[in-house]
């Protein structure tokens, strides 16, 4: 079918530039401008008689099977060679003696003729009066060899050529700064020009794409409307024009979003450079205040021997209270982010008389409730500062409890999913396709990158790890304890408006960084999905919603680890405090769901003949059960990724258990741990490799390795945190828990999130297709990685930093002004 759609992508594609071409070659004057654009055309059922038409209709009837309605035809490829060269003797264009003489000239004016003709009869009648004028003049001056005219067709893309069978490079752009420079390097030109691109899709994922000049009066429309007659193609050409685009309403709010971030965090800053000391200095005098005037009305037993002190909470917040030998009349205090709330009545002490209790009553009253309004207001600025936050971020202190591994193996595997995204992204870019297929991919060494995607599994495992640990020490605390709707309200906070910021960019803005062939027919493409699914996204059900759903059409495709990740939290309580109550049944479920999952995926993988890496599928039963060989059957859906997550959880149960107690384990078992999970890793990794020599890979290996592999893969993972918590991990833990990789851990979220928004706005504003070499791509890499965390800081500090602040000030601590 690829091929099919391939051969008439050529074969109309050919057609519109020869016609191009041959309105330069020809000596003879077409019909003139103002004949044609009076309207004086020839009735269509002359041209349908047409002897060339007649032909070509006779050629395409006898090598096209139609397979029904709403099927695409498929195509004899003998039976079109055979008729398509009687068809060029029947025109007189080759001779069946030499067959090595066909006059390619002649039978690109012959075609270009007949072409202008049908074009003028059929199509140009939806065409504005402006687009036509200029439309028609161009042919004639073309035909006329006029330099603006031989300009624009020089920087027409060269589709049809023999690169193609070479290196199957359907995506030839041409020259864009060419096509836009005519009325600048020709000041006669009657017109400005226009670059364009028609894009024919060849598969679902791949596109057969033109790039052509065309006068700039000619809307999109225009240009649909030009080719939409042609027959099997004509409904299926996408074109978009290099140029500004105009601005959404969608647009403008969110850029009005982004400017009251951007204004909130200026005055958190402000407030936070110069503000904010003076007025600290001033709780300061309220506190020396009350200390003098208590001073001369206390006896020894009163506030002349309290300390009245200025304290800072975790925001430096000040607070102003009163430290007596409270622990000794049994009373308490609750440090309540930077105040404190007593517990108990001070002045139920016999020890104080009624004047001093008076006195202090009133001071401490108001003195406290000045500083708890500056608390809640410090806390909402400090949390808006930038400097606040990008300290926060920057700060390489190593993380308590002897995690610091987890950064390094967070960041690592992040840019292991950039290095493949900054491959596969490009498919679509490259010039020299057929090597990547027949040559890069097959290399040994390159399945790292093939096979990138087992990096996404390490994400979950990670989520599953620290969610059980840290939930299982704070229910060691508190007794069994934990306010369960703060534990969901706080993740969907934490995640959710970074996320919808990170959609409307992508939605409506990335369309607007820079200009390039096809960045219009991929963020309108993006637009609309987002436009009619973004519901799903803050549902978090975009993986499950449309069902199966594709990837490649969802809004925010890569935004699927999400929607995972979320129902994966969804469903985690059950199982982390039926560990804390009960281990043996909380691993009872864990393995239970592990099985389960393991059937289901078992299954499908089975009955739709899912294949791996590059292998493609072995049957064609999501064609025939959805329609479509590119729906989403096993890789975004939560019943085939949880064992990873699973696994996560485990290993977080042991950490629970282990940390901060000695561990002992000889150095031959820890060599012997190393050794086999560095084995299993590589074989994830490298195991599917195949070339002419290993064979085939089978339909049964496939199965067990999308059932297998994910989960193998976070054990070897689990082991190397494992050993780096319990001392044995060596330069591994040292190199992993360096402090460089901690400000890095801190914004992953947001690389995640951009860095896919970068690489589409990078790649579709280029003007010319990419030719793969390995610095090239270890440059773009190293590029991707840079501009992903440096857009991900500004979304932690503009974004992100100041949510999580203002969430803290009402949820929690000061805001609430009582003790938790």
């Amino acid at each position: 079918m690829t091929q099919f759609h391939l051969t008439w992508a050529v074969f109309v594609l050919f057609l519109v530039l020869s016609s191009r071409r041959a309105s330069c070659a020809a000596h003879d004057r077409p019909q003139g401008i103002e004949e044609l654009g009076n309207a004086q055309f020839v009735p269509a059922a002359d041209l349908q008689n047409g002897y060339f038409f007649q032909k070509v209709r006779d050629l395409l009837g006898s090598v096209v099977d139609h397979a029904g309605a709403g099927n695409a035809p498929t195509l004899a490829m003998t039976r079109l060679r055979q008729d398509g060269l009687k068809l060029l003797q029947d025109l007189g264009l080759w001779d069946p003696q030499e067959p090595g003489q066909i006059d390619l000239e002649e039978m690109a004016e012959t075609v270009g003729k007949q072409l202008r003709q049908f074009v003028g009869i059929q199509a140009w009648r939806n065409v504005s009066a402006n687009c036509l004028n200029n439309t028609l003049q161009f042919f004639d001056d073309a035909s006329n060899g006029l330099p603006y005219a031989r300009q624009m067709i020089s920087s027409d893309g060269e589709l049809i050529s023999e690169d193609v069978l070479y290196d199957w490079n359907i995506v030839k752009l041409g020259n864009v700064e060419m096509c836009q420079s005519v009325k600048q390097w020709n000041p006669d030109a009657p017109y400005e020009t226009q670059y364009c691109d028609l894009a024919y899709p060849v598969d679902p994922d791949n596109y057969a794409v033109i790039g052509l000049c065309f006068p700039a009066n000619c809307s999109v429309d225009d240009l649909q409307h030009l080719f939409q007659p042609v027959p099997f193609i004509g409904p299926y050409i996408g074109v978009s024009c290099v140029g500004p685009y105009p601005w959404e309403p969608w647009a403008v709010v969110t850029v009005c979003i982004l400017c009251v971030f951007l204004l909130l965090v200026t005055m958190g800053t402000v407030y936070h450079v110069m503000i904010r000391q003076r007025i600290q200095a001033n709780l300061a005098k309220v506190a020396v205040s009350v200390e003098k005037r208590v001073d001369g009305q206390s006896d020894e037993n009163s506030l002349q021997k309290a300390d009245i002190e200025l304290q800072f909470g975790s925001h430096g917040t000040a607070s102003v209270f009163v430290k007596k030998d409270l622990e000794a009349n049994g009373h308490t205090s609750h440090h309540n982010n930077g105040f404190v709330d007593v517990e108990g009545d001070v002045a139920d002490s016999k020890e104080i008389n009624s004047c001093s209790k008076e006195v202090r009553s009133r001071d401490e009253k108001a003195a406290k409730q000045n500083v708890k309004a500056f608390g809640l207001l410090d806390n909402i600025m400090m949390g808006f500062s930038s400097i606040h936050n990008g300290s926060k971020i920057l700060n390489t202190e190593p993380t308590a409890g002897n995690l610091g591994a987890l950064n390094g193996i967070r960041v690592l595997s992040m840019w292991w999913v950039i290095l493949g995204h900054t491959f596969s992204f490009m498919i679509g870019y490259y010039d020299d396709l057929r090597y990547m297929f027949t040559t890069l991919t097959k290399s040994f060494l390159f399945s790292a990158v093939v096979n990138a995607g087992v990096s996404v599994d390490t994400f979950f495992f990670l989520s599953g790890l620290l969610l059980t640990y840290l939930t299982l020490k704070h229910l060691q605390k508190a007794n069994g304890r934990l306010n369960w709707f703060l534990f969901y309200l706080h993740r969907f906070i934490r995640i959710t408006p970074a996320y919808m910021v990170s959609i409307a960019i992508w939605a409506s803005l990335a369309i607007h960084f820079g200009q390039g062939p096809g960045k219009h027919f991929l963020f309108e493409g993006a637009a609309n999905a987002c436009r009619k699914y973004w519901w799903t996204n803050l549902l978090y059900i975009n993986n499950l919603y449309p069902f199966p759903g594709d990837l490649d059409l969802q809004c925010m495709g890569w935004s699927w680890y999400l929607a995972n990740d979320m129902q994966f939290f969804v469903i985690s309580p059950v199982i982390i405090y039926l560990l804390y109550k009960n281990a043996k049944w909380g691993m009872g479920l864990i393995m239970t769901l592990c099985l389960a999952s393991f059937g289901v995926t078992a299954y499908i993988a089975a009955y739709y003949g899912a294949g791996v890496g590059l292998f493609p599928a072995y049957n064609n039963n999501t064609v025939v059960v959805y329609g479509s060989a590119s729906v989403d059957i096993i890789y975004g859906k939560p019943y085939c990724r949880i064992p990873a997550y699973l696994v996560g959880i485990v290993f977080g149960y042991i950490f629970y258990k282990v940390q901060g107690k000695p561990f002992k384990m000889s150095k031959g078992l820890n060599l012997v741990m190393w050794f086999l999970s560095t084995a299993v890793a590589m074989s994830v990794v490298y195991g599917i490799y195949r070339n002419e020599l290993v064979g085939t890979f089978p339909l049964y290996a496939a199965v067990l390795y999308n059932v297998f592999a994910r989960p193998a893969f976070v054990m070897a993972v689990g082991w190397v945190a494992f050993s780096c918590l319990v001392g044995y991990g060596g330069p591994v833990n040292a190199i992993l828990s360096w402090g460089f990789w901690t400000p890095l851990s801190r914004i992953t979220f947001g690389a995640y999130l951009l860095h896919p928004i970068i690489m589409y706005t990078i790649y579709t504003s280029a003007k010319a297709v990419y030719h793969f070499t390995y610095m090239q791509w270890v440059i773009m890499f190293l590029a991707n990685v840079v501009l992903a965390y440096a857009a991900a800081f500004v979304l932690s500090i503009g974004v992100e930093g100041p949510v999580m602040g203002l969430e803290k000030a009402l949820l929690g601590g000061g805001a609430r002004g009582k003790k938790n």
